[in-house]
């Protein structure tokens, strides 16, 4: 090839179609299928889509040259080489490739989709859509995209943790132009690759203990994409999404110990928050307009007090009851709390955010028991209910399947991505009361799409009526893991739990354990040495504040922080990652303390060394 050109060849095809290669200097190879000495389309490829095309038999545009070229020139005298432009003007190629002494022989084969000119109708109006004229260029892009991501999971322990976002990264990401223009998704692609994938919150990652966040699993990126490509609005009618989320639902129930028939209803929400709301709904619609009061322990999450504000009950209404020394409401608190003038909600919790503890769930239900009519025993669930699959676990549970309302979630401790939520309501009949909704255009038909009988509609069982389908990603992460499997990963994350209390008691020179419940949750702190004086504890939560963030920005590992009794500052570690290994936790003790180290040689720390 010289300087000042390119190689360009011809060749005959089946039904009067002519091919012709061409590969430049920047090897770029061109293909161009001519019928009747004009050319009809055309397409081109770079290196890697080259590899992505040939199923990384060619590593280079040259290699497919090359290929192409002598499977054309000897295409006549083969019987088993076969180069053909099929009836959607695709060109196939197959070949034998033989191996084992060429006693053994397999048939490669590959599909070149070119290029289209674009058509137009009768009025001369360009019709357009969003799908690609040539798919073979998103094909590869999505080969590319699939192999970046399943690297990117697999290097994950060779990043760190979390890593900051650069000033000028948050510019391009929040001061770009609305884009008018097209621009080609590999171009896209690229910014994504530079801009977002580097930086993100870092909860897939093995030492992201922060929040007790889920860490997806590499089903889930494949049940994504499935439910991406079939976009299905899952608001209800004749269609599979319904029909897995039914089972979805009954699995759950089963999980938690609800009746599985119809008469115990539930939806796929985004999460726990939003499975909330509709359980304080659906207690509303029982009390049928009577003023309402919620009960909960200082240790509730804030979702209940933001549910309470969302549906107007207000929050003067919220009655926050203290915790026994487990850290679980004490029962005989709440119950002097209660009046029954009211109708009353009692929030229960199976975890709580900041330690992990377990509430009475029992000792609740017997409380609501005795007052069927007047109280409604809803248990947030988002921490640890979905442990009651480890027949272990269970019996830390005893009383949940008495509830009258769960909400927990997926996307935790059983790796569904996100967002996958689920509230579980014991009367069905009350839940759809409370949310059903009917319009003209939504009107059930004799069969169709959206039939009288059969089928489901759940958006009269949440908030939405556009709904994504996320029982897929349920489905199949729990059929490709299993429950037994979950149960075990469950099982290992307390453990692991318990065995880094042990690594704090083995330091308790340096490192207080303030607080560690049943679960996954562990608050420690770092004790700053020789401080005696007033300021003592405003001291030591200013140090531990500041080694807190040293952690992450340093990308060593991810924990967060909890405040308990209004004036300790803890940093709280959250074990809910199947990615987590013992070596992690021995890692993450060893550049704490160095880190620590450092920190009491600083000028604003050493004089209380």
């Amino acid at each position: 090839m010289t300087s000042d050109s390119s190689n360009t060849d011809k060749y005959q095809l089946n039904n009067g179609y002519s091919i012709q290669l061409a590969i430049d200097l920047n090897s770029l190879i061109t293909l161009k299928l001519i019928d009747n000495h004009e050319t009809v389309s055309s397409v081109s490829f770079t290196d890697h889509q080259c590899s992505l095309l040939t199923h990384k038999l060619c590593d280079t545009s040259s290699d497919l040259y090359e290929l192409l070229i002598d499977l054309l020139s000897t295409a006549e005298s083969s019987t088993n080489s076969k180069i053909c432009v099929m009836n959607d003007d695709r060109l196939n190629v197959s070949f034998p490739i033989h191996f084992g002494g060429r006693n053994k022989t397999k048939l490669w084969s590959f599909t070149i989709a070119f290029l289209k000119p674009a058509s137009f109708n009768d009025n001369n109006t360009e019709e357009i859509t969003l799908d690609p004229l040539d798919w073979t260029e998103t094909r590869l892009l999505g080969h590319q995209i699939m192999d970046d991501m399943i690297d990117y999971l697999r290097d994950l322990r060779l990043q760190p943790t979390w890593r900051p976002v650069p000033l000028t990264v948050q510019q391009s990401l929040s001061q770009q132009d609305l884009p008018w223009k097209s621009q080609s998704a590999r171009e896209v692609y690229d910014e994504v690759r530079s801009l977002i994938l580097p930086y993100p919150l870092g909860n897939i990652h093995p030492r992201f203990w922060g929040w007790v966040i889920g860490t997806g699993s590499p089903i889930g990126i494949l049940a994504e994409l499935i439910t991406g490509t079939m976009n299905n609005q899952s608001w209800g009618g004749n269609q599979a999404s319904i029909y897995l989320e039914r089972q979805v639902l009954t699995w759950l129930k089963s999980i938690m110990g609800f009746p599985t028939d119809e008469t115990c209803s539930g939806a796929l929400v985004s999460g726990t928050s939003v499975a909330t709301i509709v359980a304080l709904a659906v207690a509303r619609k029982k009390f049928h307009g009577r003023k309402m009061k919620i009960y909960c322990s200082t240790d509730a999450h804030n979702c209940t007090l933001r549910a309470v504000d969302i549906l107007g009950i207000g929050k003067e209404n919220i009655i926050i009851v203290p915790t026994n020394k487990q850290r679980q409401i004490d029962l005989q608190m709440l119950e002097k709390a209660i009046d029954l003038n009211f109708g009353g909600v009692i929030v229960g919790s199976a975890g709580t955010v900041g330690t992990g503890a377990i509430d009475d769930l029992n000792g609740l239900a017997d409380l609501c028991a005795r007052h069927p009519n007047d109280l409604w025993f809803h248990i947030d669930g988002a921490i640890g209910a979905v442990a009651c699959c480890s027949a272990l676990l269970r019996p830390l549970f005893i009383g949940l399947e008495r509830a009258d309302s769960i909400a927990f979630d997926l996307h935790k401790w059983l790796f569904v991505p996100y967002e996958c939520g689920c509230i579980l309501i014991r009367d069905g009949d009350l839940h759809r009361a409370a949310l059903g909704q009917s319009a003209s255009y939504l009107s059930l038909m004799d069969g169709g799409v959206t039939p009288s009988t059969g089928a489901m509609f759940f958006s009269d069982y949440g908030l939405e009526l556009a709904r994504s389908m996320k029982s897929l990603k349920v489905w199949m992460t729990f059929k490709t893991y299993g429950l037994e499997t979950f149960s075990r990963i469950i099982e290992q994350n307390i453990d692991q739990a318990k065995y880094f209390v042990s690594l704090v008691q083995q330091h308790s020179d340096e490192l207080e354990l303030l607080s560690t419940g049943p679960l996954n949750i562990v608050c420690f702190r770092y004790i700053v040495p020789h401080l005696n004086n007033v300021d003592a504890e405003t001291t030591m939560n200013k140090f531990n504040k500041q080694l807190l963030v040293a952690i992450q920005e340093r990308g060593i590992a991810v924990v967060s922080t909890f405040v308990i009794d209004n004036n300790v500052f803890a940093l709280r570690m959250c074990i809910t990652n199947h990615r987590t290994k013992r070596s992690d936790l021995d890692l993450f003790l060893e550049q704490l303390l160095a880190v620590a180290h450092e920190l009491l040689t600083t000028p604003e720390f050493s004089n209380t060394a």
